[in-house]
């Protein structure tokens, strides 16, 4: 009792809790949504996410019709001569050659227009359309990932602190044995019925068992805190059910497993994408010219008015407009520079996709690997335990008889420990290598969290 205390303190220190405060339950699934709501490495996966939501519609903006107000004033000096023009006044008729001169030299010229373009063809323009499209999905897959990363990180932190807290009351058991076995000889030993060796030997096994059981309170102090950083809260560990059933946890087929994540895995998704992307700025510069064509529309009004070499003067304009406007760029040196770099950039990400499909191809066959092996170790580590007990049983009736040494007591003592934490480690490893398998195949979900969270005690 003393050491959970000690634990629990310990743990408040390290992560700033009271330790009159909510823990959360032993439900793995309560623990996945708190963490949630908390993690700050799936908090910002969700802002990429909109980000990317944001992008995505800002593609869909980049044909739409776009308006603008034009507004301008200030000081002119304007002269214009027109000559050859023909002059008609109903009183004076008509002349022809006739010549006009208006002149300010110091006035205000306001100009006033409203202009509308929407893009009918521009292929530079639908490139990065599809390049924001494409960065989205891009940030969808990383919401994916983020996702299922969570469920993967959740349950690998509470089950390695499962793992120490149980290691901790294997060692307190070995330390109980050792120490009473500790006492006896040296009771033994007063009465000239053990040597000083055998006392010196339980000795020495009891402070090596209390050196093993500071190190793993310290690993499962720093587990309770990975918990606590990635939930906000303490986490009730509860250790793993007696009835621990290795047949519950379906393995499937290598094949299987591997065309999954070929299909669903988030990294292959998203260097997919990346390559998308970056073929899109190939076709981007696909053409030597790359024309834009538009339709515009304009309504425009200027005036100018102030003093000339002719006295008084003023002039206005109005103009409107509608039409399509065409714009070629004659000469672009750069272009065909940006498509080469950019067909090799893309060439690099089919590459990277290659080599990343082949190791996720090798990670998923030896977790299989693993998996299906997992069984049967666990199956021959229970009889292993179930020997040790027998033996550990024999060597201490045998030791009481004289037939068995200190020595071989200890010895048995450490083996059926020793038995109990290798079976103890093999049931998480097929527990998390299941999992690992699910996240690799881009397939991992509540439902797997469902599944494991079933090889939990409940109190």
């Amino acid at each position: 009792m003393k050491r959970k205390m000690s634990t629990l303190a310990v743990l408040a220190a390290l992560g700033g809790i009271s330790l009159s405060a909510p823990v959360l339950a032993d439900d793995l699934l309560q623990v996945w949504q708190a963490a949630k709501e908390h993690d700050p490495q799936y908090l910002a996966a969700q802002s990429d996410k909109s980000a990317g939501t944001s992008r995505r519609n800002l593609g869909d903006t980049l044909f739409k019709p776009s308006v603008s107000l034009v507004a301008s004033a200030g000081a002119v000096q304007q002269n214009t001569t027109l000559a050859g023009a023909q002059f008609s006044q109903s009183a004076l008729g008509s002349y022809n050659n006739a010549n006009f001169n208006t002149s300010i030299n110091s006035g205000l010229h306001t100009k006033v227009a409203l202009q509308a373009a929407m893009p009918l063809y521009d292929r530079e323009l639908s490139a990065q359309q599809d390049q924001l499209k494409l960065s989205a999905e891009v940030t969808d897959s990383g919401m994916d990932a983020a996702d299922q990363a969570l469920l993967l990180r959740v349950s690998e932190n509470y089950f390695e602190a499962l793992k120490m807290q149980t290691t901790l009351a294997l060692l307190a058991e070995q330390e109980q044995a050792v120490s009473a076995t500790h006492t006896e000889i040296s009771r033994r030993q007063q009465l000239g019925d053990a040597s000083k060796i055998d006392e010196r030997a339980t000795a020495e096994q009891v402070e090596a068992v209390k050196v093993k059981l500071l190190n793993t309170e310290l690993a499962h102090h720093n587990q309770l805190l990975a918990l606590t950083e990635l939930t906000g809260k303490a986490v009730k560990v509860n250790p793993l059910d007696e009835r621990f059933n290795a047949d519950a946890i379906v393995v499937g087929s290598a094949g299987g497993w591997v065309a999954k994540a070929r299909q669903n895995n988030p990294q292959l998704k998203m260097l997919a994408l990346q390559e998308q992307v970056k073929r899109s700025e190939t076709n981007r510069y696909g053409s030597a010219y790359s024309p834009k064509l538009s339709l515009v529309a304009q309504l425009e009004r200027q005036r100018a008015d102030g003093s000339g070499d002719y006295g008084s003067a003023s002039s206005s304009a109005t103009n409107h407009m509608l039409g399509v406007q065409l714009f070629v760029p004659l000469t672009d040196g750069a272009r065909s520079a940006r498509k080469e770099e950019s067909y090799y950039l893309a060439e690099k990400s089919r590459q990277e996709y290659e080599r990343a499909a082949l190791e996720i191809d090798r990670q998923i066959n030896s977790l299989w690997f693993a998996l299906n092996g997992g069984k049967a170790r666990i199956e021959a580590l229970g009889r292993m335990v179930a020997l040790s007990r027998e033996k550990l049983d024999a060597t201490q009736r045998s030791h009481r008889q004289g037939s068995r040494t200190t020595l071989e007591l200890l010895a048995a003592q450490s083996d059926y420990i020793a038995a109990r934490l290798q079976r103890l480690e093999e049931q998480i490893n097929l527990i998390q290598n299941r999992m690992r398998l699910a996240a690799l195949a881009g397939d991992i979900s509540e439902a797997d969290l469902t599944l494991v969270n079933r090889f939990i005690a409940r109190p």
